[in-house]
């Protein structure tokens, strides 16, 4: 009975916020594609036929991982970010943690439809993308799992981000501030064994190095702090993540008076 229950519950919570964005798809998911679209023309196409080939690949097939994972990690963020605290700020909260929903629940269904959109907007990307590279794909199945595990580590960082923003502006303060800048700075452009010293030492504490570079390496079978790790690490950092944010919905962080 119970498992109905949560199962219902469940497809409740995802359907409300898949709508929700699909409802404002201009505002959700076309950004980053028209965002990737100037990135690969302007960086890719013009600026790229002056810098040639990187790590032994055409400039535009370089940085086109990076734009599909910008566009994945972005919208997961900011789509848990916002459907959380607008349900503190609506009162929807409340009638979840009155109803037989545990904490795991809500956290789940929140993060299903981050994850959704953000591989949803990543697919658009890559669609776009794909034809104007002359990419060739050579681990599917890890690229997958890599970018799974990017949009749920976000949709669950976004979720702590919703938890504890205080007015709208909030919401917008983490990725604007800090999540777009590590991206850009993370290996997107260039690769990290180019930059100077100290820098090149520097960047390799930025996250975003390796998921960028652990994407990278399924798609093109090239990287430059091996791509492999990405695999390791990524999987625990999303559960620790994950975790962390399950508490504060079970504590009942900003939620509860």
């Amino acid at each position: 009975m119970n498992a109905e229950i949560y199962w219902n519950a469940y497809q409740g919570l995802v359907i409300r916020q898949v709508r929700r964005f699909m409802r404002s798809w201009v505002q959700s998911l076309l950004p980053s594609v028209v965002t990737a679209s100037l990135f690969m023309l302007i960086f890719g196409h013009f600026v790229g036929r002056d810098i040639g080939r990187v790590e032994g690949t055409n400039y535009a097939d370089f940085i086109m991982p990076g734009l599909v994972l910008f566009a994945v990690v972005t919208n997961a963020y900011n789509n848990t970010t916002l459907a959380f605290y607008g349900a503190r700020l609506q009162l929807h909260i409340e009638e979840m943690l009155v109803a037989p929903m545990p904490a795991w629940l809500i956290v789940a269904g929140f993060a299903t439809a981050g994850v959704l959109r953000g591989l949803m907007a990543g697919a658009l990307v890559m669609a776009l993308a794909l034809p104007l590279t002359s990419l060739e794909i050579h681990h599917l199945g890890s690229g997958l799992v890599v970018a799974f595990l990017s949009a749920l580590l976000f949709s669950f960082a976004g979720l702590i981000n919703g938890v504890f923003a205080r007015s709208f502006d909030d919401t917008s303060i983490i990725a604007t501030f800090l999540l777009t800048p590590l991206i850009y700075l993370g290996g997107v452009f260039y690769p990290i064994d180019r930059l100077p010293a100290p820098w090149d030492t520097l960047s390799l504490g930025n996250p975003m190095v390796y998921i960028v570079d652990g994407f990278r390496y399924s798609l093109m079978d090239a990287g430059s702090v091996g791509g492999g790790w990405t695999l390791l690490v990524l999987p625990v950092v999303t559960v620790v993540v994950g975790v962390f944010a399950w508490w504060l919905i079970a504590r009942g962080v900003r939620i509860k008076p």
